[in-house]
């Protein structure tokens, strides 16, 4: 063992230091006593006799001596040397003699220390498994962290396309492309609740393969769809295999397999239904309906208020007397059906109509009379007209009409079928009494690139005062 070894530094060096030390010491004491042995005159003398016999003695009992420990002490302290320096978990070497309290307690101590270090290897391996568990922990939180900002992200971005669109229509243009997609889901349907019909009907629908689907309609109760609107719990099929309730969107689609479906709520009422589909089974996690819920919530509140709004607009825009449209929203839809006509290279009319003798009306027999005559002449317009027509109260007793896609020969088909509409009714105001009346009408047409096509409405409504002046009931066009 190198004297430089750390073992060797506090514990036993090797024995052959021992042996020369001791040697040493019994020589020294026999050239002491044989050098007292010459000066007291060695052999002549009684005293250098008895000093040469000691001398002997003590290279006896040195070599007897050397001996004796040889056995009882160098050699067992070497064995002990050799078993701490081989740095063994296992018991110190069986020791007899005067060293075996000595080994006793060495192995005691070995024992302990190693009892004690392997605790602390321990405490430290569970420490490090903690350290680790804990690592474990933090990344998944913070990898959830991540998801749920992503997914608070991703729902305020939709939130905000959906409120911030108030026009129906075009919020269920935007549904696809700005909000479903934005979620991954690109398969779905949504259906709101008729109170005409008393059924839900398809207001948007955006398949995987971007195929139009026929519309269709449910009945409350009908199918998943129809039971989800009525008990207002959703439903998540894994395999519509297994649920005979579903009905395939009426057979229309049986290329679904798995189908989510959650109600629109709002202010407590249900609205109607958002529909996942998917021709794959188990596609939708479960934790993808509280995500629609959420979802659901936000269309149902933004749906609501497109419609609020698109019902106030139209308040707005219309007379609330004959609920034709207003002053305002006839030159608004007439610049809008100019530009059409310009951009599609088609002709329109507009008539403009004025009653005959009305004020006599209203003085002979109230404004009340006045206001039912101007009601029944709003309904004349409205069983004469075609649907992409667009009739308004003008102003007073004043209507107008846009015919688009109309030419003068048809304009003036529908100018004279009005004129004898209005002359036909007839209103019964008590006991022997009945009005009719009269309409002076003025119509123009124009091709899409007529000169003087901005004039379209001064012109009809010039005619309209011309035929006034020639007699009630007349009708007077022209082309421009």
């Amino acid at each position: 063992m190198p004297e430089g070894d750390d073992r060797s530094r506090g514990g036993f060096r090797d024995r052959s230091g021992w042996r020369m030390r001791f040697a040493l010491a019994w020589c020294v004491l026999l050239a002491l006593t044989a050098a007292a042995s010459l000066l007291l005159g060695g052999f002549s003398t009684a005293p250098g006799v008895i000093l040469a016999g000691a001398a002997a003695g003590e290279l006896v009992l040195a070599v007897a001596s050397s001996l004796l420990l040889e056995r009882t002490v160098f050699r067992h302290v070497e064995r002990l040397r050799n078993a701490v320096a081989q740095d063994t978990d296992g018991p110190l070497p069986p020791v007899k003699g005067p060293m075996a309290p000595l080994a006793e307690a060495i192995s005691a101590r070995q024992e302990r220390s190693v009892a004690t270090l392997r605790e602390a290897i321990r405490d430290r391996e569970e420490r490090l498994a903690q350290v680790e568990r804990l690592r474990r922990v933090l990344e998944e939180t913070r990898t959830n962290l991540e998801s749920n900002v992503q997914y608070l992200r991703t729902m305020a971005e939709v939130s905000t396309v959906i409120a911030g669109t108030l026009d129906p229509e075009e919020l269920y243009r935007i549904l696809p492309e700005r909000v479903m997609a934005k979620l991954g889901l690109n398969d779905f349907c949504i259906m709101l609740y008729s109170w005409e019909t008393k059924r839900l009907v398809a207001k948007s629908v955006s398949t995987a393969n971007g195929e139009t689907m026929p519309e269709f309609t449910l009945a409350p109760g009908e199918g998943v769809a129809g039971k989800v609107f009525t008990t207002g719990e959703p439903a998540w099929i894994p395999d519509v295999r297994s649920s005979p309730d579903f009905l395939h969107y009426g057979g229309r689609r049986t290329d679904v397999l798995s189908f989510m479906c959650v109600p629109l709520v709002s202010k407590g009422r249900n609205i109607g239904v958002l529909m996942l589909n998917h021709p794959e089974p188990n596609a939708f996690e479960p934790e993808l309906l509280p995500t629609m819920r959420v979802l659901a919530s936000y269309l149902a509140i933004a749906i609501e208020n497109a419609e609020m709004f698109g019902l106030v607009k139209s308040l707005s825009e219309k007379d609330s007397l004959t609920l034709l449209y207003n002053h305002g929203a006839f030159h608004e839809k007439l610049a809008i059906e100019l530009e059409r006509a310009n951009r599609y290279a088609r002709p329109v009319a507009v008539i403009m109509l004025d009653l005959d003798s009305f004020k006599e009306i209203n003085d002979r027999y109230g404004h009340t009379t006045g206001d039912r005559v101007l009601a029944l002449v709003a309904g004349a317009l409205g069983a004469h007209l075609r649907k992409t027509d667009i009739a308004a109260r003008y102003g007073g007793d004043e209507f107008a009409v846009i015919l688009p896609e109309t030419d003068l020969s048809s304009a003036a088909v529908i100018a004279e079928r009005i004129a004898e509409g209005i002359s036909s009714v007839r209103l019964d105001i008590g006991g022997e009494s009945v009005i009719s009346f009269t309409a002076s009408i003025g119509y123009a047409s124009c091709g899409y690139d007529a000169p003087g096509r901005g004039e379209i409405l001064d012109t009809a409504d010039r005619l309209m005062y011309e035929s006034k002046r020639r007699g009630p009931g007349g009708v007077l066009g022209i082309q421009i």
